[in-house]
């Protein structure tokens, strides 16, 4: 009988369409390809499919043409694997008490380095205006200067950095050592930081199902992400448990850097001489969901903004537009029990949307639900008759719905970083209180908000009515009741900075 050599059928597809069908294939499913036999070794080979992988961690930048100074992209992969999730994720935000910190994250193809940089603003030159509107109310203009601080990376990391200093391969082992491993980095060398020290290090991210709302985690659980990991340890999260063993328990949503200083002739144990080690402190870092800073058609107003928080300088903020479904029941101090008399310039329907109140201090008796729904209904009637939108009926622009949330990425010592800093419930026809026909911002949509208010160390934070003024996309305003001022909040180009634009 003639013998004959069976072909897998995957094998006798046309060499274009087998090509097409591997670019799909995880990044670690493509290394396995290589041992499994000649033909599908050929194909997990070609560089072209490894230049695909290199660009798709590397978002809103122009693709990489050439792998220098590597002799190939898959000698460049493996030469940051497992690193590439920093510059793919960019925005990393930090968990230092009270202020934080925003790093934008990027691959330098010149130098050969993943690095990351604070994002910072300069509030620039203001003057200071009367409200047409309301002359008691001051205008603080804002023109911020949005940059990278380039003077000292807070992240370097070069060549093998998991590899000891050794060439290697993605799969070389032991695997567990070299995850769990601390990478030191040369990020402390300008005038002034001799005897500073840091290391960057992997994580592992925190089961949602062991996550309640009293636990310890970062980013806080009212900020958008996909993975989050414990950010509170006795031992400095130097126990084997806050590190990955193996590539699947490995966090690309979050890491950590240790920043300490050290006194002496020698840094090394067991080098001899003196040496003294103290001030360590860790930092966790978590990222972002990009779906709720991209804005879309339907949510123009999402974004990376950068605040004016006056005496406390610029502040960097995450606008997000959720979908109903995925909002978060109010804070507690916004959403008022219709059970209690409300003695406050602002309470909340606790139904399927929330309604602000504008208006001066106002006293309800709110014992009778029926008596307080009666009250709300003719409150807003009034409102929408006194702005000329009774009877109206508003278009159906998908642009002003739902609920607008503002968290603070940077916060002060009044108000921290991940923590509210406005609300509004509705931007729709249920939050409207009008039109302004009044220069600066006429033509702008002025909604019902809530903006988040604290004494220093965060003490007594409550809610205090406020006036959201939608000016266009790209700038808000915030009208502060209480102190009678007006702050403005601009939108960051975060692809600008990646490409390499400095500022913008």
């Amino acid at each position: 009988m003639e013998s004959r050599q069976k072909t897998a059928p995957l094998l006798s597809l046309p060499t274009e369409l087998l090509h097409e069908i591997i670019t799909y294939l995880p990044t670690l499913t493509l290394v396995d390809l290589l041992s499994t036999c000649r033909d599908l070794r050929t194909h997990a080979l070609e560089d072209s499919m490894w230049q695909k992988v290199i660009n798709a961690n590397l978002p809103s930048i122009a693709p990489l043409a050439s792998p220098h100074p590597y002799p190939s992209f898959r000698t460049l992969y493996a030469t940051f694997h497992p690193n590439w999730f920093l510059p793919k994720n960019k925005l990393w935000i930090a968990d230092n008490a009270a202020t934080g910190k925003l790093l934008l994250a990027r691959y330098d193809p010149q130098r050969a380095v993943i690095e990351a940089h604070s994002l910072v603003a300069e509030r620039g030159m203001h003057t200071f205006s009367l409200w047409a509107h309301d002359d008691e109310v001051i205008i603080h203009t804002f023109s911020p200067k949005v940059q990278l601080d380039l003077n000292s990376p807070a992240i370097r990391l070069g060549p093998y950095a998991h590899a000891d200093g050794r060439s290697c391969g993605i799969r070389e082992s032991p695997l567990h050592k070299r995850l769990q491993r601390e990478i030191p980095m040369d990020t402390h060398t300008g005038p002034g930081s001799q005897g500073i020290y840091s290391t960057f290090m992997l994580t592992r991210p925190l089961d949602p199902s062991l996550i309640n709302p009293g636990t310890s985690v970062w980013p806080p659980q009212i900020i958008p992400a996909g993975e989050r990991a414990r950010n509170e340890s006795a031992q400095q999260f130097n126990a084997i448990g806050h590190k990955p063993s193996c590539l699947s328990e490995m966090s690309t949503g979050t890491f950590r850097l240790r920043k300490w200083m050290q006194f002496g002739t020698s840094r090394i144990p067991g080098h001899g001489g003196i040496s003294m080690r103290m001030g360590e402190d860790v930092v966790t870092y978590g990222t972002l969901k990009e779906e709720a800073y991209t804005p879309t058609l339907d949510k123009p107003w999402q974004g990376i903004w950068v605040g004016d928080y006056s005496g406390h300088g610029c502040e960097f903020l995450l606008v997000t537009q959720p979908n109903k479904e995925d909002e978060r029941p109010l804070p507690e101090g916004v959403r008022q029990r219709r059970s209690q008399a409300v003695l406050s310039t602002a309470y909340f329907d606790t139904g399927t949307h929330a309604i602000l109140n504008p208006y001066p201090l106002t006293v309800l008796n709110a014992s009778d639900e029926t008596e307080l729904e009666a009250v709300e209904e003719e409150e807003e009637i009034t409102a929408e008759k006194e702005h000329g939108h009774y009877g109206q009926v508003e278009s159906s622009d998908t642009r002003y719905r739902g609920r607008l949330e503002a968290i603070k990425l940077t916060g002060d010592p009044n108000v921290p970083r991940g923590e509210y800093t406005f609300i509004a419930p509705d931007i729709g026809s249920n939050g409207l209180i009008r039109t302004a026909t009044e220069d600066p911002f006429r033509g702008a949509r002025i909604v019902k908000s809530a903006g988040h208010i604290a004494g220093s160390g965060f003490r007594d934070d409550q809610y205090i009515a406020t006036q959201l003024i939608m000016i266009s996309h790209d700038r808000l305003a915030q009208y502060w009741e209480q102190f009678g001022h007006i702050s403005f909040y601009q939108r960051v180009n975060v692809d600008a900075l990646v490409r390499g634009d400095v500022s913008c």
